[in-house]
């Protein structure tokens, strides 16, 4: 058996902060966290297996700077059974297609290539290849880790070609546990991660308008509609002889940014209707790192669907809508083989300012829909969803003789949770999936943002009435 032994970093450091600057105590973290190693020891199993267990602590950091803490203690395949191709000096380029069905690896010399062939090759050795630095990925973000299952090996030259199919957890782990968790960090160097439908990179406003639909009576836009929702991740995985024990994942401190505001402009009496799903992210990696030569990897997708609808009866302009700012809390899920699923509820609050310009003789209506699926993916084992749908329902009516407006503005948001597990175990022929939900979480049902009525505003000689107010 050989051993490292990790020294992990000392609470103590905490009580730095109030003595340095926040870059520096950073600094200070990620240099200790880098000079850690991890314990490795070394057994055969009961059936010949070499097994490797490997034991750690280290920090990392997500793709906006937050920064997490990861430990695990792990038992899995050893000896040749899983290869990090990143590790290997002698390789020059690795040459996917475009499924990653095909690995082509090119070496330095013939002989390295045998040497690799020779390893590949023999029945016992190769069940897996892992790497992150080929533009290979397991995704549709190239920046995300390979794992591979080798199945097949041929050599010709310094070429040495793979061909694979998707590598699982639970063929390469016997037995272990792995832990991810957010770093609490003094408040100016605190961070989260940003999950932006048509936000800006903080989240905080909308990247541009959203055109939905146009013809000559009639024009709907979005001016001012993004959802930017900041929150934490965190991974909570026990693996118990090749078979999954627990796992949770998902989202924490959850809070949203968001602007629903559309723009209508009518010629004629008219209504229209919008109704579509875009997909804004597709498989985007959070955060990734290593235990031992094992990735794991935590992404996510959002689908997005925009619903808008109006009826109007005369020729008017109007922009509605409203600017929110949702405390939400934590929406994540958990299964363990005892106990099943468990969802953690939130408590969310809303605040809303309202936004309202309005020309014409009219009656109106409209509303707004900007549907958010959270996908979040950890490990290829659990795909957990939170679904927001947030409703603004706009009416008014404008006479131009008694030289009135009045509005009304109302919401309603209700949120749902899904989840998957996916167990795949291709070498014993095992696969079976578990399906939690649709859960609800929150209905706050139809609530009032504002009813007003106001006398006309004269503005740069037309009769465009404001009616952008004070905050509710």
């Amino acid at each position: 058996r050989r051993c490292v032994q990790e020294t992990g970093i000392n609470a103590e450091y905490m009580g730095l902060t109030n003595r340095m600057n926040t870059k520096a105590f950073i600094m200070l973290m990620l240099l200790a966290a880098s000079a850690l190693g991890a314990i490795v020891s070394s057994y055969v199993d009961t059936d010949g297996t070499p097994i490797d267990h490997h034991v750690g602590s280290y920090l990392i950091k997500d793709r906006n700077d937050a920064l997490y803490r990861v430990t695990y203690d792990v038992e899995m395949l050893g000896g040749n059974l899983i290869i990090n191709l990143d590790e290997r000096k002698s390789i020059n380029k690795v040459i996917c297609d475009i499924t990653n069905i095909e690995l082509i690896i090119q070496f330095i010399n013939a002989a390295e290539a045998a040497n690799f062939y020779r390893i590949v090759n023999t029945q016992s050795s190769a069940r897996f290849v892992t790497g992150s630095r080929w533009n290979c990925s397991d995704g549709e973000d190239n920046s995300m880790m390979l794992m591979r299952r080798v199945l097949k090996a041929s050599l010709s030259g310094n070429v040495v070609t793979l061909a694979t199919a998707q590598g699982y957890y639970e063929e390469s782990i016997k037995d272990g546990k792995v832990t991810l968790d957010r770093v609490v960090l003094p408040p100016a160097a605190s961070k989260t991660f940003c999950l932006g439908v048509n936000s800006n990179d903080e989240c905080t406003e909308a990247k541009g308008p959203i055109p939905l639909y146009s013809n000559k009576y009639i024009s709907l836009a979005c001016s001012n509609c993004f959802v930017g929702a900041k929150a934490t991740v965190f991974l909570d995985l026990e693996i118990s002889y090749f078979k999954l024990r627990r796992i949770a994942s998902g989202l924490k401190d959850i809070s949203v940014n968001a602007a629903f505001v559309l723009d209508l402009t009518a010629q004629y009496s008219w209504s229209a209707g919008f109704d579509k799903t875009y997909k804004i992210v597709d498989n985007r990696v959070i955060i990734q790192f290593w235990i031992g030569p094992i990735p794991i990897t935590i992404w996510y997708e959002i689908p997005l669907q925009v619903i808008a609808n109006a009826k109007i009866d005369a020729q008017m302009q109007a922009t509605a809508g409203a600017k929110a700012v949702w405390k939400i809390g934590d929406a994540y899920i958990s299964w363990d083989e005892n106990n099943g699923w468990k969802m953690a509820k939130p408590s969310p609050t809303f605040t809303w300012e309202p936004v309202l310009k309005i020309s014409g003789n009219f009656n109106a209506e409209a509303g707004l829909q900007i549907v958010p699926s959270f996908v979040i993916h950890a490990m290829r084992m659990l795909q957990a969803g939170v679904k927001m749908t947030p409703a603004l329902m706009f009416e008014a009516h404008g006479d131009i003789e008694k030289k009135e407006v009045c509005a009304d503005l109302n919401y309603r948001v209700n949120s749902e949770a899904s989840a998957e597990i996916h167990i795949n175990i291709p070498l014993i022929r095992i696969r079976y999936d578990k399906v939690f939900g649709p859960y609800s979480l929150f209905d706050t049902g139809v609530k009032p943002i504002g009813h007003w009525c106001k006398k006309w505003q004269f503005l740069n000689q037309t009769n465009l009435i404001n009616l952008s107010l004070i905050h509710i």
